[in-house]
C-alpha cells in the first residue's frame, strides 16, 4: 500500500505555524489544537505529540533571574513548536502520510488502538481471542494497560462508549 499524499497534512500544519506568530498568543489552546491535529495524522500516542504536549514555560528561579535579552519564555514556546512543526513537515513531505493501518471489526479494540503500542494492541487482540477464562483475560488486559496514565484510561473509555 502506497503512503497517503501529505498535502492536506502540510497544509494544517503550516496553518499551526502561521498560529504561533499571531498576537495574542494562547500557548495552551495552540498545543491542544496542534496535538488534536498531530494524533489525527501519526497516531495520539506519536512521539511529536509527545513533544508538543512537554512544551511548557521555564519559569524557574534561574531562568527568570536571566534577563540579559534572553527571549520571552513564550517565545521560547514558540520556537519549539515551530522546530517541531518543521520537522513534521520535512517528515511528511520525505515519506509521505502514514498509512492507515486496516480496522480489526473490533470495536472496543479500535479505541484502544490509539492510545497503545502496535505490540500492545497485538497482544490484547490475542487475549480478546483466546479461549482463557474471563478473569484470567481480564488479569493480562490490566497488565498490559496499567502503564497509561488517568487521563488516556478516561478518553479510552470515552471513545469506545462513542464507537
Amino acid at each position: 500500500m502506497q503512503p497517503e499524499n501529505p498535502a492536506k497534512e502540510i497544509a494544517l500544519i503550516r496553518d499551526l505555524i502561521l498560529r504561533l506568530d499571531q498576537k495574542p498568543f494562547d500557548l495552551q489552546a495552540w498545543k491542544t489544537n496542534t496535538m488534536m491535529i498531530l494524533g489525527r495524522i501519526f497516531g495520539e500516542n506519536s512521539r511529536k505529540v509527545e513533544l508538543i504536549r512537554a512544551i511548557q514555560p521555564d519559569y524557574s528561579s534561574w531562568s527568570l533571574r536571566d534577563t540579559s535579552g534572553r527571549i520571552s519564555q513564550t517565545d521560547e514556546c514558540r520556537k519549539m513548536g515551530h522546530e517541531v512543526l518543521d520537522a513534521v513537515i520535512a517528515e511528511l513531505e520525505a515519506f509521505g502520510a502514514p498509512v492507515k493501518t486496516e480496522t480489526t471489526g473490533n470495536r472496543a479494540l479500535e479505541a484502544i488502538e490509539s492510545f497503545v503500542t502496535v505490540r500492545q494492541s497485538k497482544e490484547l487482540a490475542k487475549i480478546m481471542e483466546s479461549d482463557q477464562g474471563a478473569e484470567e483475560k481480564e488479569l493480562q488486559m490490566s497488565e498490559i494497560l496499567k502503564g497509561l496514565d488517568q487521563v488516556d484510561l478516561l478518553a479510552m473509555v470515552v471513545k469506545m462508549l462513542n464507537v
